[in-house]
């Protein structure tokens, strides 16, 4: 399985890869892997802390996933949220010390670009009524 998966932000022309986390919750990854590609729209959470979210369609079969305290993730975690439908990125510290279910970690390399997208992303929330979209795509490349 490729362990690595790409996030771009294509109105920002910006893009992070990705590590998938196959040692903690493997069938998790490939269930992600077989959505890909993903397309959504990017999202901020208001309270939580630093983290970007968006909603996408996952139905996962598999059971037994390892769990990580939101609070206590690197920067630059991955996570699903198996109830409300959507991949989140800590890019900050979080908040709230609830369970997180760890998919991937933005590579050590583009955490400095994680960071800028979040804040733009943060920014587009509070003063624009545009859209940001988002992919998620399988490998380390960009194009489709």
């Amino acid at each position: 399985m490729n362990e690595i998966i790409t996030i771009l932000w294509p109105d920002l022309e910006m893009e992070v890869k990705a590590r998938l986390l196959v040692d903690l919750n493997p069938e998790l990854c490939q269930e992600l892997k077989d959505t890909m590609p993903i397309k959504s729209i990017q999202s901020h959470a208001v309270v939580a802390g630093k983290q970007m979210y968006f909603p996408f369609r996952f139905l996962p079969m598999g059971k037994g996933y390892n769990f990580e305290s939101m609070d206590k993730q690197p920067l630059g975690r991955i996570n699903i949220e198996l109830d409300f439908q959507y991949l989140s990125i800590n890019y900050g510290p979080m908040t709230e010390p609830v369970p997180a279910l760890a998919v991937a970690q933005v590579i050590e390399d583009d955490i400095p670009i994680l960071l800028q997208v979040g804040e733009k992303v943060w920014n587009n929330l509070l003063f624009s009524e545009e859209y940001l979209l988002v992919k998620v795509l399988p490998g380390g490349v960009s194009n489709e």
